[in-house]
Formats: structure tokens, sequence, C-alpha cells
């Protein structure tokens, strides 16, 4: 952070620069804010350019301008090239869009700057979590996210079931039962003996990378885990460590397709989308690509996770991006003015309209109490344009899943706040995906608890060793 110029100082860069003494003074204090405020991004994976609108009416309304620089497509590549740039000092940056994972660990390296202040009531009470830590905000909440279960409401149907399952176990007897069923059928109906693709039961996330530690965290939770605890070693959380990765074995041995240990979430979309998976689990921002790649007739509905079986809660992991003011920035303020314009509550609204779930109460009301979005429509008519469901969403108008989307938030649980979050992370990611392709598999419950908590704590390495 570049010291302020004291009286001094001021009038040794005149008499160096050989300025005229008409063009420095001394005895004032720093002048305004010079430059573009710069803001470090990775892709607006909506595919409608909300974020790029938002920018642009900032720059109109304050007279402005904001650079953005675009970060690597993979959440590693970001978090890596954001962290060398401010431990060196040179990276430029003034607003940082962060993983929600990263806030500790960001803060731990003084890569961000405290927020210096509350953030005002309207947030998610989940997603406030997120920018806490060491007592601080770091941070204010961007967009957000909640694990969803997409589901083909018309197989289903077909089949006797008239809504999502309550629970995974009751999950999983479905996929058996009907992807089963209807595999059958259609292989009696095929046109001259052509074999027809394969209905799974399931298809999400289990390449060895952020989303399987997701998964593995949702089914540790739905088995009993607590989200707030701190160790993995305690109590009931390793026997729900243990059954939680347990089933995910048990759900990629019975009803997904092997090729799930590769997926990310657009190869599981692609999947469910090309009509070979009954369920999946995915984030709300692959909604409007099946609703527009999944064959006209088709229909699909998206649920909460199914419930546990010990108090019927339906948990999943909270994901989303903060912004946050670069420990770096020369242009404090203008960052700061830009972050509270892309969190207000009218932007949340428009990122709500426009495919991103949303991060303040306000996003999801109804009628007059409701914010309204001044940008144009945009890409807000897009929606379902190939399957059958819900009716497209219209200019001004929330998506069709947003009350289970806000439901879901709003039982959400953050991901382990810890400056080694990442090195936790790799840990679940080379030990559950040695087990899950393992036959037979051994039990992994108290190694891997031991490693998790090592990691969290910045005594373990991405081995164990």
């Amino acid at each position: 952070m570049t010291a302020p110029r004291t009286p001094m100082t001021a009038a040794l860069a005149c008499l160096t620069l050989l300025v005229a003494a008409s063009g420095c003074t001394s005895g004032v204090g720093p002048g305004p804010e010079k430059g573009a405020i710069v803001l470090a991004t990775g892709s607006d994976l909506s595919s409608s350019g909300v974020r790029q609108d938002l920018i642009d009416a900032f720059e109109k309304r304050t007279h402005r301008t904001v650079r953005i620089v675009k970060l690597p497509d993979t959440a590693d590549g970001q978090r890596s090239q954001l962290l060398a740039a401010g431990q060196s000092g040179n990276g430029g940056y003034d607003v940082l869009n962060i993983d929600v994972a990263w806030t500790a660990e960001f803060a731990e390296a003084g890569v961000i700057r405290p927020w210096g202040a509350s953030l005002d009531g309207d947030f998610l009470d989940s997603v406030v979590k997120t920018t806490e830590y060491d007592g601080k905000v770091w941070g204010v909440p961007f967009n957000t996210d909640a694990g969803l279960l997409y589901y083909r409401s018309d197989i289903l149907h077909d089949y006797g079931h008239d809504g999502p399952p309550a629970n995974w176990g009751q999950l999983k007897d479905w996929a058996d039962q009907v992807a089963g069923a209807y595999n059958r059928k259609a292989a009696k109906e095929a046109d001259g003996g052509r074999k027809p693709p394969r209905m799974y039961g399931m298809v999400a996330q289990l390449r060895p990378y952020e989303g399987l530690t997701v998964n593995a965290l949702e089914s540790a939770w739905a088995n009993g885990g607590d989200p707030d605890a701190t160790s993995f070693t305690k109590g009931e959380q390793v026997g729900s460590l243990q059954q939680g990765v347990a089933d995910l074995k048990l759900r990629l041995d019975s009803i997904m397709p092997h090729e799930a240990t590769t997926m990310d979430e657009t190869e599981s979309r692609r999947w469910f989308a090309d009509g070979r998976a009954l369920f999946m689990r995915n984030w709300p921002v692959e909604y409007a690509s099946v609703a527009e790649k999944l064959t006209p007739g088709r229909q699909f509905r998206v649920a909460e996770l199914p419930a546990r079986a010990v108090d019927g809660k339906r948990m999943s992991v909270l994901g989303g991006q903060n912004l946050a003011i670069s420990a770096h920035s020369t242009r404090p303020e203008g960052a700061r003015a830009l972050i509270e314009a892309l969190t207000g509550r009218s932007s949340e609204r428009c990122l709500l309209e426009r495919g991103f779930a949303a991060t303040r109460d306000s996003a999801y009301r109804e009628g007059a109490d409701a914010p309204s979005c001044p940008l144009p429509p945009g890409d807000a008519e897009r929606g379902e344009r190939g399957a059958s469901g819900p009716p497209a969403p219209q200019p001004g108008q929330e998506p069709p899943y947003t009350r289970t989307l806000y439901a879901a938030l709003r039982a959400a649980e953050p991901r382990p706040r810890s400056a080694h979050y990442q090195t936790f992370s790799k840990v679940v990611q080379i030990r559950v995906s040695e087990y899950l392709g393992s036959r037979g598999g051994t039990a992994i419950a108290d190694e891997l608890a031991k490693e998790a908590d090592e990691a969290l704590s910045g005594r373990g390495d991405p081995r164990g060793r």
C-alpha cells in the first residue's frame, strides 16, 4: 500500500521533478485516485454477461473506468495466480473475485485487506460466514451457490413417482428400479435391434478436484456429520465420514457410470442433458444449459438435495464467490465503491435474474418489497428453450427454480474455514479417489480423518506424509 505523502515529500517531489510551482503544492493530502480500477476475476459462467453489464452501469454512473483481468479457467489456476501476485505485491489488482473457500487462506497470506465494517443484515446468514475469519470480515458476498438435485420428472412420473426422492436411500432405490425398467423397455422397443444408450441412475462430480471434496463433505453431512465441527477424529465425525465415503462408493458401484470418476460439473451436465442419467447433483448455474440442450419433450426439475436420515435436514456445501480489496491496491476507495455497487440490492436481483444465485435475502422477495433490476433484459429471457417443464423466465422475472434455490441456500453450510483448506481438500481428493477406485474398498475413515485434521491445522501435506 502506498504511503500518503507528507508536506516534506511533496515538496521534495516538486524540486526533484522540476515541476512548475503551480503544478505541485505542499501542505495538501493525496489527490483523487487515478487510473482504472483493476478487477481480477474468472469467467462469467452464467453466459448472460450480467457481470459486465453491472460494471458498465457503474462506469457510466461514476465516470470511473474498470479494467478486467481475466484469470485462468480453473479454480486452481485462479488461486495460484492471485496468491502469487498478492504475495509479490506487484499484481496491480484492486478488487479480487475469490472463491468462498479461499477467504481464510488469502487473509492469512496478506493478499486481501479487512473490509473494515460489518455486513448489513440483508445478506444471507449462511453466506456471511464465508467472509469471516479470525474475528474480521474480509470481503462482501458477490454470488453464491448451493448443490441441487436435478431429476428427470417425466421418467419418474411414468414409473409412479411424482416428485423427488425424500432421502438418499430412496434415491438409490428409485435409481435402481426406474433406470433398470427404463433400459429394459428401451431395449425392447429399439428399432432394428440397435442398442439404445444406457440410462444410469445418477451422475455427480467425482473427478479428483474440488468437486470431489464437495461431494464427499455432503455425503458425510448426510450421514450426521457436523459442518461446524473443528475435527474429523472426534465423536460422531469419524462414523459420519466413514459412512459418507462408503455411500459415495456404493452409489458409484451401483447406479453411476464408472466415468463419474472423471466427471466435473460440465461433463456430468452433458450426461444428464444427453438423457443418460436419471438424477444429477450439480449447481444451479448449469440449469440453463440443461434446459437448452435436453431433447424437446423431455422434462426435468430441480430439488434440494435429499434429506439425511438422522433429522430430515437437507444440507449442501455452500459455493460462490466474494469480492475483496487487494492488500496492495492503490485505489482502495474506488475498489470499495465498485464492490458496493456490484453487491447492492438491485445488483443482486440482476444476478438472480441472469443465472447466478444472489447473496441477499431481498433478491428473493416478491411483490413491492422486491428490488428491481435496472439493467435491460439482455439474456434474461433465456431459460428452457428445448426441454419441457417450468415456463422460461421472462425479463424481470426470477428463474423457475428460485424458491428451491432459496431454501437450499438457507440450509447450506460453508466448507471448513481454515487457512490450510486447500491442503485439506487435496488430502480428501487423493484418499477418496483412491478408495472409489479400489475393488471392494477398505475402510479409510480413521486414516482420512487423521490426515484431514493434520491438513486443516497446517501439519500435513497433500499425500498425508
